[in-house]
């Protein structure tokens, strides 16, 4: 198994069948624009290249098709790529029985055309796992999986993207600079997250705009990633966050106050502090266990350096008042998209029940 695409396109090695999997939709049309692109970088390749979309053919005729398509010889370059897109569609609901263990590809995948590349490009959830279990050889065997999953997972080179999970955001948003050798600092990397849809594509739209901007700057800061935000998010959302951790009530209303007075910023404020809560929450359930700093702020993912800000504020809330902030946080998040009641008051009102000690 490859850990990435570079890899393969730095080797120059091509082999005869290339699958990459996964269930993170981002990284598998990333990967697959990042080798077609290398694979047909002039003019000339475009002759020999083939895009074959299962979602255009019966299930009856594809089989034939792709096979067909590999087995054509290159007609102006030195290699034929035939890529086959959504193959998932191929194994999902019934299948005649000629299909579930097409021969033709069958025999194509045994002894396959020297000239063709062939690439399969599959979201098919029975392929969760299989890139660890060609590394460990502790889960399901290739043999399990369904046809001709298992004979190129057994035989050929592949690579797999599984779902990267919220909690796993910063960590990607760091490797991601450094992918474009950009460092970013740990409070630019909480509010780029905190702002953001929370999906990769939606992260990778918001850093390449930030990308563009520092131009040939090294590092990305909370000044870049609030320009292109808004400035005034960055001179208070984390003094917010901060400030309702060490329960300083009147320095959260005049924090609030100050960040309405100039920009509409509702929705801003509602992501935080939810997330913020989330993260206190899970560190209840966490903080017993034996892990480090450093493990625990991955499990609940936040960045190291501000762990202890949120074991500080667990402090401060026990674990009863936590739980009830969420019931005011859903409440004033109801109230702001249905009411015209002033938004400053519902906000203010929410963090008064929050932070009150009877509540």
């Amino acid at each position: 198994m490859l850990k990435n695409v570079d890899e393969l396109i730095k080797s120059g090695k091509y082999p005869p069948v290339f699958l990459i999997c996964g269930e993170e939709e981002f990284l598998l049309d990333e990967a697959y624009i990042q080798l077609k692109n290398a694979l047909c970088n002039d003019e000339v390749t475009h002759y020999d290249m083939e895009i074959i979309d299962t979602e255009e053919y019966s299930t009856d005729k594809i089989y034939d098709k792709i096979v067909d398509s590999c087995y054509a010889y290159p007609f102006v370059s030195e290699r034929r790529i035939v890529i086959v897109k959504h193959f998932e569609k191929l194994t999902a609901g019934k299948i005649s029985k000629k299909n579930q263990n097409n021969p033709s590809l069958q025999k194509y995948l045994s002894n396959p055309q020297p000239s063709t590349f062939l690439i399969i490009i599959s979201s098919d959830e029975k392929l969760k796992g299989a890139g660890s279990s060609a590394k460990n050889k502790t889960e399901k065997s290739p043999k399990a999986l369904p046809f001709p999953y298992e004979i190129i997972i057994e035989k050929y080179e592949f690579i797999e993207f599984p779902t990267v999970y919220e909690s796993k955001y910063p960590d990607w948003v760091v490797k991601r600079c450094q992918k474009f050798g950009k460092e970013i600092t740990p409070d630019a990397v909480e509010l780029l997250v905190a702002q953001t849809n929370p999906t990769l594509r939606e992260l990778n739209n918001e850093l390449t705009k930030i990308l563009l901007y520092i131009g040939d700057k090294n590092q990305i800061t909370l000044m870049d990633v609030g320009f292109i935000a808004g400035s005034s998010r960055v001179n208070n959302v984390f003094e917010l966050q901060k400030a309702v951790g060490k329960r300083q009530l009147s320095i959260v209303l005049s924090i609030i106050e100050n960040m309405l007075a100039s920009e509409r910023q509702e929705m801003l404020i509602m992501t935080m502090l939810t997330r913020y809560f989330v993260v206190l929450f899970k560190l209840i359930e966490e903080r017993s266990s034996s892990q480090n700093n450093f493990q625990l702020a991955g499990k609940v993912g936040v960045s190291p350096y501000f762990i202890n800000e949120y074991f500080d504020a667990l402090k401060n809330y026990t674990s009863k008042e936590i739980e009830n902030s969420f019931q005011y946080l859903c409440k004033a998040d109801e109230e702001l998209k249905s009411t015209s009641t002033d938004s400053i008051y519902i906000l203010q009102r929410m963090l008064i029940n929050i932070m009150d000690k009877k509540s």
